[in-house]
């Protein structure tokens, strides 16, 4: 699928599996694996050989200053790996390891994840998050992984909204936004840090390109 000179295409593959319980044969888990690929990138699960690189990239300054506020020791960062990059989630919606083609490159990871009210999911609503190594910053990678996500998110999970959150100084995640056709709804000012609270609204038509071809 054309999106501004970038291809985006997605596969979901379903399958099962018999997990053994105490005193039953066993119980049927579903799950659903997401790829999403573009001309650059394949957008996929973590594996275990992403490690160092989501390692690398939670201990750089740079990258940990909008999110976090503070770089994380490598013990931190295998822990946030392990615990939730890695954790076995059945939903087609997730933040996924982004690779460089060809030659498969750990370059960050991107996704969208449910909007929450309290602890309910808000139906047809979901979350843009993008993380790009520093290194790679400038070439336009999270651009071209946003807008991966947002037609997946709206062509084929039927999201009606989705939303994304940067804090105040943060230019050019802001700047991607606003090339995915993201408008800012709402500042939330803190004690410490302020926050920019931006949505896009699913087009008219689900195959109009007008805001994803940017």
């Amino acid at each position: 699928m054309g999106r501004g000179g970038a291809r985006v295409s997605w596969i979901i593959v379903e399958y099962s599996v018999l997990r053994p319980t105490a005193g039953r044969v066993g119980i049927a888990w579903s799950y659903a694996v997401v790829i999403l690929e573009t001309d650059r990138l394949i957008l996929r699960d973590h594996e275990a050989r992403d490690l160092d690189g989501y390692c690398r990239m939670e201990q750089d300054p740079d990258v940990r200053r909008y999110a976090g506020g503070r770089p994380r020791s490598r013990d931190e960062a295998e822990r946030v790996f392990w615990e939730r990059a890695m954790a076995p989630d059945r939903s087609v919606m997730g933040v996924w390891a982004a690779d460089l083609k060809p030659d498969e490159i750990y370059v960050g990871r991107c996704g969208i994840y449910p909007e929450m009210q309290g602890d309910r999911e808000i139906p047809g609503e979901g979350v843009l998050s993008f993380y790009i190594d520093s290194a790679y910053w400038g070439r336009g990678i999270a651009t071209e992984a946003g807008r991966a996500c947002v037609a997946f998110g709206f062509q084929d999970l039927g999201l009606s909204r989705i939303v994304a959150t940067v804090q105040n100084g943060n230019d050019a995640s802001a700047r991607v936004l606003e090339k995915l056709g993201f408008r800012l709804e709402w500042t939330e000012a803190g004690k410490n840090r302020t926050f920019l609270h931006f949505e896009l609204r699913r087009p008219a038509s689900s195959d109009q390109p007008s805001i994803l071809a940017r």
